[in-house]
């Protein structure tokens, strides 16, 4: 799913139209006379009629992002993430507050919720560090968040005597889009472990003890900031 989305970031032209008296016009021809004029549509949507008579020369060139990922300082991802077995599925929203160090690196501090519901909702607080491939808007990256879940009794019609939480790691791959205001998207996926631990009592006079791995692919998307 990713990989054609990646050759579509990569490919994406305009028209550049050189005119005589040096000036130079990039956005896209709509219209176009040979004898006569065109008119070509630039950034924000203006568009400019220019008589063929005062053009040099036209051309087409890959898109030059104005590239907002190159700029250091605060950054927001708001998410889900959709926790796939063959048995069941779980939703996790996720959100990450930390700071872009350049167009390839940026790390950060995230938390989530993580509705296991089996009787434990996990709460995840974790470090997120994302490393981008291209100096560029629109990039594929690498992702690795880990650190820890916080449990939460959920199912009040199990009795339980402990719970506790476990570890959570999370590799994978994405892609990420950031448009002219700065504002982004990305998809992604991986493979996700959640780790937990609770005990109840059982029939008999004795302690029933889970130990769970929750071990599942992960896709999500959401927009960054």
């Amino acid at each position: 799913m990713l990989f054609p989305m990646i050759l579509l970031a990569q490919t994406e032209t305009e028209d550049v139209v050189y005119l005589k008296n040096g000036g130079v016009l990039r956005g896209e021809i709509i219209e176009m006379h040979e004898n006569g004029y065109l008119k070509i549509e630039v950034t924000g949507r203006n568009i400019f009629v220019v008589m063929m008579d005062e053009v040099e020369n036209i051309s087409s060139s890959k898109i030059s992002d104005q590239s907002h990922s190159t700029e250091p300082g605060y950054m927001n991802r708001t998410g889900f993430d959709v926790l796939h077995s063959s048995a069941s599925s779980t939703l996790r929203f996720t959100m990450v507050n930390g700071y872009r160090f350049n167009s390839h690196f940026s790390a950060g501090i995230g938390f989530g919720i993580t509705p296991y519901n089996d009787p434990l909702t996990l709460v995840p607080v974790f470090i997120d560090i994302k490393m981008r491939f291209l100096k560029a808007n629109s990039s594929p990256y690498l992702f690795l968040k880990t650190g820890y879940n916080f449990s939460v009794h959920h199912d009040e019609n199990v009795e339980l005597q402990e719970h506790k939480g476990g570890f959570l790691i999370n590799p994978g791959v994405g892609l990420h889009f950031i448009r002219d205001s700065g504002v982004g998207f990305y998809f992604q996926a991986g493979y996700n472990i959640d780790n937990s631990y609770y005990e109840f009592e059982g029939w008999w006079p004795q302690t029933v003890e889970n130990d769970i791995s929750y071990r599942r692919l992960s896709v999500g998307m959401g927009l960054s900031f």
